[in-house]
């Protein structure tokens, strides 16, 4: 892969980029002696302007009154001599046009005042103007030399008018007219010079702080707009880059691609955060390796990054851009002398549509990536419309999930649980059924993770648990003393740290001996061990409740985990029963399953059977109890009290 140049694609990459400071502006950092000098010109060069239109008024008034060609011949050469320093000016050469504009307005008023009045010709204030000028714009060195020059002129005439090389017939000499032009001069220099000199010094001085503001400012702006941890563009900036884009061609055609770590959380978790930070730093530094022209890398938060790209705006083009990126980041990370692997879920969207806005983008995005991750880790998915249709009813949904407990919505219903042995009803499983107040009934497996994501399974649960402890209380009291109920418990109810407490408070309201609940597990819940699970468990167990794995060998099966907590029965998931007899691997194992639990002294219990072969195999090979549509489907209270009258029971056996 090539690297992403720093200036190419969109503009966002990990490193400063020409574009981020077209976001600034011009991305240069001001000199207010620079901006000064380029003022200065920009106002001589309109002097010099001007004097030319001086020059050639003055050679006009000098050719219609006959003044003398020698004034017409002075105009003439201070118009050559000021459009050469323009020229100069054009040309950047601002020092040459500068000594030529200074020392010609210098020179005019010496030739004028010799040929004129001398020290009594009006025009020999031009040399103060002269003083002016140069301490303005050129250097202090520069400044002195015209002093000295215009002190120079002054003693030059009236050592030339006392020594009657001149002659100022309509004036008589006196050298205290010499004394007053180099008084007025000196005080003139003096004065500009000060004004100049503390000119410059609180320019310079406002240069220094603008400097340091400046600094500052770019400082604020790369905090905000960057994520302080991998230096990459932040979401913000994204955004901004976005819109940029858009308003310079509406029609660009672009994707967002997000890019989220599976498991980034375990890492945490078990290496530390400082660990984690390091990660994302190495997994930013990999995205920019194979970052390419059009494309523009950011982070939006947490473990999750983003690509804006012009390049891939086809679904083949992402999806190999995907692909891409899976193998970079799957590549092993080191830690020490281990190295360990990371993969991650993408999720992509296209702007198809010229109105589609930069939130829109991303929330399709979003969408997408976190469907990767509900499908599996490490995969990719590129949003379509019915994703977004399933988004809305899962919210939808969830706002129902809300209030279905207070409208009576949720219902209980019970499947037998049948001893192979005597083919009796030994206990049943407490399942949950949620019928809308005006809709279809919604399955479990819609509603249920939902719950749990939202947290909302804690309230349920506790509901369900209580619930079910006065159903079983109910169904002894009719008759069934040994009557159990066993109840589907989520991880996020122990996590939530009052499990134990809304347990027992549901046997002592329904006067449920313990010994009579059991509570099912998935295997996934033995891996949360920062909740003190195994503790819990094991303060229930010691109370007299039971526990028992559900669909044991469909998920992480460790079967250390089996002595480390306090299991009673195993649940061996339907999909091994379904496919018993495809083949005699899967008898096999189904048969290895048992033996297992019975070398641990642990209870069977098979699910999903269904029609009296399967039941025979299983009760063949050990099965202690079972559960399916061969003896009936979940029924509620009513109907399971029905099922197992004692007429029924009589009959049965």
């Amino acid at each position: 892969m090539r690297r992403h140049p720093e200036t190419g694609g969109l503009g966002l990459s990990g490193r400063p980029g020409a574009s981020d400071k077209d976001l600034l502006g011009s991305g240069e950092k001001f000199d207010v002696n620079k901006a000064l000098s380029q003022y200065n010109a920009r106002r001589v060069k309109q002097m010099i302007v001007a004097i030319n239109l001086l020059a050639v008024l003055s050679i006009a008034n000098n050719l219609i009154f006959e003044r003398g060609l020698w004034l017409s011949l002075s105009a003439a050469l201070v118009f050559a001599v000021m459009f050469i320093a323009r020229r100069f000016y054009d040309r950047n050469l601002p020092e040459a046009a500068q000594f030529l504009f200074l020392w010609t307005i210098f020179a005019a008023v010496t030739y004028i005042t010799w040929q004129g009045d001398g020290l009594r010709d009006q025009i020999i204030l031009g040399n103060s103007i002269a003083l002016v000028f140069t301490a303005i714009l050129a250097t202090p060195k520069h400044f002195f030399v015209m002093y000295l020059a215009v002190i120079a002129n002054a003693v030059a005439l009236g050592v030339a008018n006392e020594n009657g090389w001149v002659n100022y017939s309509q004036f008589a000499f006196d050298w205290a007219n010499v004394g007053d032009a180099v008084m007025l001069y000196s005080v003139t220099a003096v004065t500009v010079f000060i004004l100049a000199n503390d000119m410059r010094h609180l320019l310079s001085r406002y240069n220094h702080e603008y400097r340091k503001a400046k600094a500052s400012e770019d400082e604020i702006f790369r905090l905000a707009n960057h994520d302080a941890l991998t230096g990459l563009p932040n979401l913000f900036m994204a955004e901004k880059l976005f819109r940029d884009e858009v308003n310079a061609r509406r029609g660009v055609k672009m994707s967002l691609v997000l890019i989220g770590l599976d498991n980034f959380k375990s890492i945490n978790d078990s290496l530390g955060h400082v660990f984690g930070d390091d990660v994302l730093k190495m997994i930013s530094t990999r995205l920019k390796d194979r970052a390419e022209e059009g494309d523009s890398l950011f982070r939006v938060s947490g473990d999750v990054f983003g690509i804006l790209t012009k390049r891939a705006t086809t679904p083949e083009s992402l999806a190999e851009m995907a692909d891409c990126i899976r193998k970079k980041i799957a590549e092993p990370l080191e830690n020490g002398h281990e190295f360990f692997l990371l993969t991650c879920s993408i999720g992509a969207s296209i702007r198809l549509d010229v109105s589609t806005s930069f939130e829109q983008l991303r929330r399709e995005a979003d969408i997408a990536m976190y469907r990767a991750k509900d499908v599996a880790a490490n995969s990719y998915r590129l949003f379509d419309e019915t994703m977004n249709n399933q988004a809305i009813e899962l919210v939808s949904m969830a706002a129902k999930l809300k209030t279905a407990i207070e409208k009576n919505e949720f219902s209980l219903y019970l499947q037998p649980k049948i001893d192979f042995k005597t083919g009796k009803v030994r206990g049943a499983e407490a399942l949950l059924r949620w019928f809308p107040d005006k809709g279809p009934p919604v399955r479990p497996d819609l509603f249920i993770p939902i719950a749990e994501n939202t947290g909302m399974i804690v309230e349920i649960g506790e509901w369900v648990v209580r619930e079910a402890c006065l159903m079983a209380k109910r169904i002894q009291d009719l008759g069934h003393p040994d009557f159990a109920v066993a109840v589907n418990v989520s991880a996020v109810q122990f996590k939530h740290g009052n499990f134990e407490h809304i347990v027992l408070d549901a046997l002592y309201v329904s006067g449920l001996e313990p010994q009579f609940l059991e509570l099912e597990l998935t295997e996934s819940l033995f891996l949360e061990d920062e909740y003190d699970i195994a503790g819990q468990i094991g303060r229930l167990a010691a109370k007299g409740i039971s526990f028992s794995v559900d669909d044991f060998g469909k998920g992480y099966s460790n079967l250390g985990n089996l002595g480390r907590f306090d299991i009673k029965t195993l649940k061996i998931d339907q999909g091994f029963i379904f496919t018993m007899f495809d083949s005699p691997k899967n008898t096999a194992l189904v048969e290895a399953i048992i033996g297992l639990a019975k070398s641990l002294g642990l209870c069977t219990v098979a699910e999903g059977v269904e029609d009296e072969k399967t039941a025979a195999k299983l009760r063949e090979v050990g099965a202690d109890y079972g559960q399916g549509y061969l003896w009936s489907k979940p029924l509620p209270i009513d109907e399971f009290i029905d099922f197992v009258s004692p007429a029924r029971n009589s009959a049965a056996s």
